[in-house]
């Protein structure tokens, strides 16, 4: 029995000692775990800080997947200061109902690369991994196409579905979304970006996350061009910040793990896949995105000017803008049938 906020869940815990106490190793608490109903084969793995307002839409989209296999969905709250962990935990019910793992697992401290150390701990052994943000909202049959491609394709190690952005206000924001997400380094690779999944096999390809930004961009970086998938049929749904100072802020964040990543490590990601006459040649054949590059290019030069500041500097932050969590509407794509 666990209590919440004096709700009281009815959940039955299965892990093992040996798993509770790894767990403990790595920082981390066992704040909920509801029982699917049968193994699982498929970890999700969700790390939260201040999610209190997404995390119910990522939620509701993981249960309304068309999926016949057992998934453990793991989210981990780390240095959250507002509700996180209750919310994710008040979600057991609905979960055990749906047949699905899930597991709430708390970190005093705000650190993503250690909140998935911590949530690989107690993910399926052997099993495919994928890892999701939790403002992210999936489409319904996103995680079972990513499973059949994985699982029947020996060529693709790591692979995602094609990435969305949510409307916003903001011209500004509308503008860099379209441009972004067209441009082919973006569009036609496993980025991460909100998303990313890797066979059992490709998750040897590395021990432990690094504490690094982007490490999405690390995972990237373990596998060749031609073993990423991007799978069209299914997508994400990703918000970015309304306004032009909060994307540069978020943008800064992103050159920064870069630039973090660069220094870790060399392999075939990012300008290495996509050399940049090749990305000026794929540039000149889309005139589509023409009208839209020159905020791009502003955005990233003041990106690249503030990280570069604040490295000299010596400063940390999580720049981190987004709008405020809308609604779910009940009409919508992404809304699961009741």
């Amino acid at each position: 029995m666990v209590n919440v906020k004096g709700l009281k869940l009815s959940v039955e815990v299965v892990l093992h000692e040996p798993e509770v106490e790894a767990v403990a190793r790595e920082g981390a608490t066992l704040r909920a775990h509801a029982r699917g109903r049968g193994p699982a084969s498929v970890s999700v793995l969700i790390p939260a800080h201040n999610e209190a307002k997404f995390l119910p839409r990522c939620l509701r989209s993981l249960l309304g997947q068309k999926l016949s296999q057992v998934m453990r969905v793991i989210v981990i709250d780390n240095g959250s200061v507002d509700a996180t962990a209750d919310v994710a935990a008040q979600w057991a019910p609905q979960f055990e109902a749906g047949g699905h793992d899930l597991l709430v697992l708390h970190l005093p401290k705000g650190n993503k690369p250690a909140a998935l150390n911590a949530g690989e701990v107690v993910a399926v052994p052997g099993g495919c991994r994928i890892y999701i943000d939790a403002d992210v909202e999936l489409s319904p049959g996103c995680i079972a196409k990513v499973l059949e491609t994985l699982d029947h394709d020996s060529s693709v190690w790591m692979c995602c579905p094609a990435m969305r952005v949510a409307p916003s206000k903001s011209w500004a924001t509308r503008t860099y979304a379209r441009t972004w997400t067209g441009l082919p380094w973006v569009s036609d690779d496993a980025i991460g970006g909100g998303f990313y999944a890797v066979s059992a096999a490709g998750r040897k390809r590395w021990d432990r996350f690094p504490n690094i930004v982007a490490e999405d961009v690390f995972v990237q970086s373990q596998f060749r061009k031609d073993e990423r998938r991007v799978i069209r049929e299914e997508f994400f749904q990703i918000p970015l910040p309304d306004g032009l100072a909060d994307l540069i802020q978020v943008r800064t964040r992103w050159v920064r793990g870069n630039h973090e990543l660069a220094r870790l490590r060399s392999g075939e990601w990012g300008r290495a896949a996509f050399p940049f006459r090749q990305r000026i040649g794929m540039l000149l054949g889309r005139p589509h995105l023409w009208v839209g590059l020159p905020l791009y290019f502003m955005v990233n030069a003041a990106a690249l000017v503030n990280a570069r500041r604040r490295h000299r500097l010596g400063t940390q932050m999580w720049e981190r803008r987004r709008p405020e969590a809308p609604a779910v509407e009940k009409d919508s794509a992404l809304a699961p049938a009741k």
